[in-house]
């Protein structure tokens, strides 16, 4: 996934006081009669003391005899009155202002208003960039002319909890033979886990479980293994290789039951995956079919259960691990009706992810991670109205949809914005540089 280029956020832009300034422009007369201090004031013929000038179109006001006046030619110091410096400009200048950014020190430069201030501030709107205007505060912000907020936006994280078969058949090959020192079914599971985990470290929150495991008894589901959480990458890894080794308590060798459906309801029953505070999906893996109980109500209580986590914002992807068919353990019709229940079906057919073997299996799960990562951000602040929130890419007004089918809405519940369609396509292959995220203005801010 390519990353998304943000800017910083930006304060505010509200009614901005029109600060006035005296003048822009420093400029000396080449005869010694005088010089101009600021932009449009006529320059007139002084006495032996100069003229001053008062910039903006101001008039010029002669001197009389004595003192160094503002815009008086200067070589040194001693060239100009009291409370004055000869500027770098060579032109008398008022103590505490500037003529130029060599009259300030280093980290500051002078200003339109004639003041030294640090480098990165503003005291007028001709201190800033053409797009940007002065605020209150002193900081160039975006002068898009109607007044809005730009909000930062983070990407959000989603949860997926894996539901992963460590039944006894797990351990056959993918000739649907029994191959206890691998290369069997469990060792290519826990390598494409691995890998998994390993290319989307950070941008999904992991959870694991396995089913049967050796806590519940009697088809019941204890506790997870891994519970979802964010930076459990190397506690899945850890505990999946050490899954391996034929001692380990993990390892498929018993109970030699394929509960699906206790496996589905004890995702069901997280608190942490229930309570879809971001997008949250469960992924279930399995070489076969329910068998050895029904705890849990078999396959019907199975597509019920996935039904209504779907029903209640958790969708489930379905993966079929090794032969389908009559010769295999696998019932594609079955599965077919899982995937359907859990609300994200595949598009051809079947309606479940099929793996027949490794690379397969890796291909399932990248594309399933894929697709849910890159579209969900949080907002750096509330807004007060959403309904006053627009949203451009590259300056392009993307359209809002509630319905999530193309475009972008807003969840007050979570503070986020998620992107749909074409709009989360984008987004996934680096297409957008710039997104913006602005508030009470319908208009995109400036770079």
């Amino acid at each position: 996934m390519h990353a998304i280029i943000r800017k910083t956020r930006l304060p505010f832009i509200g009614a901005i006081g029109l600060l006035v300034s005296a003048g822009v422009a420093c400029s000396s007369s080449g005869n010694g009669d005088g010089s101009s201090f600021g932009g449009g004031g006529a320059t007139g013929s002084g006495g032996s003391g100069g003229t001053r000038m008062d910039g903006g179109g101001g008039v010029s006001a002669a001197s009389g005899a004595g003192g160094g006046l503002l815009g008086r030619p200067c070589v040194a110091d001693t060239d100009c009155g009291t409370d004055e410096f000869c500027s770098v400009t060579q032109v008398c200048t008022p103590d505490g202002s500037c003529g130029s950014d060599g009259d300030c020190v280093s980290g500051e430069y002078c200003s339109s208003t004639r003041e030294c201030i640090p480098l990165g501030t503003c005291t007028a709107d001709a201190d800033c960039a053409e797009v940007e205007t002065c605020d209150p505060n002193g900081a160039c912000v975006p002068g898009d002319g109607c007044g809005g907020q730009e909000f930062g936006i983070e990407i959000i994280a989603p949860n997926m909890f894996i539901v992963l078969d460590r039944s006894c058949s797990m351990r056959r090959d993918l000739t649907n033979t029994i191959n206890l020192a691998g290369p069997n079914k469990w060792t290519f599971a826990v390598a494409a886990i691995n890998q998994l985990t390993t290319n989307f470290d950070g941008q999904i929150r992991w959870g694991l479980s396995l089913f049967p495991d050796r806590t519940g008894g009697d088809c019941r589901q204890d506790a997870p293994a891994v519970p979802l959480a964010d930076g459990m990458e190397p506690t899945i890894q850890g505990l999946l290789n050490a899954a391996l080794n034929q001692s380990d308590t993990n390892y498929p060798d018993g109970p030699c039951v394929t509960n699906i459906d206790t496996a589905v309801e004890q995702a069901s029953q997280q608190p942490d995956v229930m309570s879809v505070t971001r997008p949250t999906y469960v992924l279930l893996i399995t070489d076969g079919k329910q068998a050895g109980c029904s705890r849990a109500g078999g396959d019907s209580g199975t597509e019920m259960i996935l039904a209504s986590m779907f029903a209640g914002g958790v969708p489930t992807f379905v993966v079929g691990f090794g032969d389908a068919g009559s010769g295999g353990v696998i019932d594609p019709v079955q599965m077919d009706a899982f995937a359907v229940a859990g609300g994200v079906p595949r598009s051809g057919t079947p309606k479940y992810f099929q793996a027949d073997d490794a690379l397969q299996l890796d291909q399932a799960l990248a594309l399933i991670a894929g697709s849910i990562v890159g579209c969900n951000f949080t907002l750096s602040d509330t807004p007060a109205d959403p309904a006053d929130v627009f949203v451009f890419f590259d300056d392009q007004k993307v359209t809002r949809d509630p319905s999530g089918a193309e475009g972008w809405d807003y969840d007050g519940a979570s503070n986020s914005i998620t992107f749909y369609g074409s709009a989360c396509d984008s987004l996934k292959a680096g297409q957008v540089v710039d997104v913006d995220v602005v508030f009470g203005c319908d208009e995109p801010t400036p770079f």
